[in-house]
């Protein structure tokens, strides 16, 4: 999974994260709408089969909020230990020895790069103000 360090937003993410619990929650909030957006583009750029079932664009996962070394963030889309009925949603985007890749999750990341940025700054700011 692609992986987005935020710039220019030390500062703010210092102030939030001094706020205890409502900083937690302004960073729910700022995870989960940058968190859609990008589960909306997966959706969009997942392959999807000609076959009429249910498709692994029908069932894009986005994470709680996780930490790792201090820092908050969320999972969205395939990852390798899946084992539910779109599995395979991980061969298609590692690929496999017979399988090219597609990076179709990595690429809606990559590609919102900006907006993502843009939106947890906002939702940071928005809310710091209140």
């Amino acid at each position: 999974m692609a992986k987005i360090e935020l710039e220019g937003m030390q500062e703010l993410i210092d102030r939030v994260n001094k706020l205890g619990a409502k900083g937690e929650d302004i960073k729910k909030k700022a995870l989960n709408k940058a968190g859609d957006l990008v589960k909306t583009s997966m959706e969009k750029n997942a392959p999807v089969s000609p076959l009429n079932k249910k498709h692994m664009t029908d069932n894009i996962k986005v994470s709680e909020i996780e930490k790792e070394n201090g820092i908050d963030f969320i999972e969205i889309g395939p990852n390798k230990g899946d084992n539910s009925e779109f599995f395979y949603s991980k061969f298609t985007e590692w690929g496999t020895a017979k399988i090219p890749a597609q990076h179709w999750a990595e690429n809606s990341v990559l590609e919102n790069k900006k907006e993502i940025n843009q939106i947890i700054m906002d939702e940071l700011k928005r809310g710091l103000e209140k």
